[in-house]
């Protein structure tokens, strides 16, 4: 329930893979299986009317969110007073498929650094989603502004300190939005906020569907000064991972 409160959405198979981690792939799934239906029998997590990969993919195909039950557990193991009931709604296609591709990210990572041949055990991930890894600030004109990138990712190894933020691309937006993020990003960054209270300021991962998605990003990265393009990467979806954990160290 943890991981689903953090990340909204989750697909059955993304739990199978995270929280199953240890066991065999096919064990996983049907362990998986059996829990997430009695989690969504007794109201712990809610399960979306969409499915993915077919009625055969069973529970692991369906796409979860907390129920009232686990959304009450949360709270009150995070010591918060007022109890929540949370709203049931479908929503669309777009948003779903937007979540799933944040979720997938932090599983990948956490998949990556606990593999036995190319992982990193000792290394340390906060992986943070949409309100969490917002800011609030004051803009150069003193009015309230907040940054609102879809996740920031946190991660220790080897004693330094690693900092991104994503910006998840479905290919939906126009140009003119992009810029206006990217243009967000930069404002934020010369106020030096994130600088004084971090110490350091995180480089934002874009990440999007195809190479040809990628290269309009690029251009649109590519009219800002050489200074301010040090603060984008720009990759694929599928490529998230290496592309993330190459963005850079800064001492801690």
């Amino acid at each position: 329930m943890e991981t689903v409160g953090r990340l909204r959405l989750t697909s059955g198979g993304q739990l199978a893979r995270h929280c199953y981690a240890e066991k065999e792939p096919a064990l996983a799934v049907r362990s998986a299986r059996r829990d997430l239906e009695w989690l969504h029998r007794h109201g712990a997590l809610y399960r979306l009317e969409r499915q993915i990969g077919g009625i055969r993919a069973g529970s692991t195909g369906h796409v979860y969110a907390l129920g009232a039950l686990g959304r009450r557990l949360l709270d009150f193991r995070h010591g918060e007073g007022a109890i929540r009931e949370p709203s049931r709604y479908e929503p669309s296609v777009g948003f779903v498929d937007h979540a799933l591709a944040v979720s997938e990210v932090f599983v990948g990572l956490h998949e990556h650094l606990r593999d036995p041949w190319l992982g990193e055990p000792m290394s340390t991930l906060d992986f943070r989603v949409e309100q969490q890894a917002w800011r609030s600030y004051l803009d150069a004109l003193g009015s309230p502004a907040v940054l609102k990138p879809d996740a920031e990712v946190r991660l220790l190894r080897q004693g330094f300190d690693e900092r991104a933020w994503l910006e998840v691309d479905r290919a939906t937006e126009r140009r003119a939005v992009i810029r206006n993020k990217l243009a967000a990003l930069i404002a934020y960054r010369n106020t030096g906020h994130e600088q004084a209270a971090e110490g350091i300021f995180p480089i934002t991962a874009w990440l999007t569907t195809s190479e040809e998605r990628a290269a309009v990003i690029r251009e649109v990265v590519d009219e800002f000064d050489p200074a301010d393009r040090k603060l984008f990467v720009v990759g694929l979806l599928r490529d998230a991972v290496p592309l993330i954990l190459s963005c850079g160290r800064s001492e801690r």
